[in-house]
């Protein structure tokens, strides 16, 4: 899983997404204006 925190519009977001779909997951916030500033890789739990 990647943890991928965000800012949109002054609103600060996060979302746990697989790693599989975590770059077309940040490629789309960053269409959407988002500026995308830490994702991490998180252990398996």
């Amino acid at each position: 899983m990647v943890l991928i925190c965000w800012d949109l519009h002054g609103n600060r977001c996060t979302e746990t997404v697989p790693v599989h779909q975590a770059r077309h997951r940040r490629l789309q916030l960053e269409q959407q204006g988002a500026v995308v500033y830490w994702s991490e890789r998180l252990a398996n739990g």
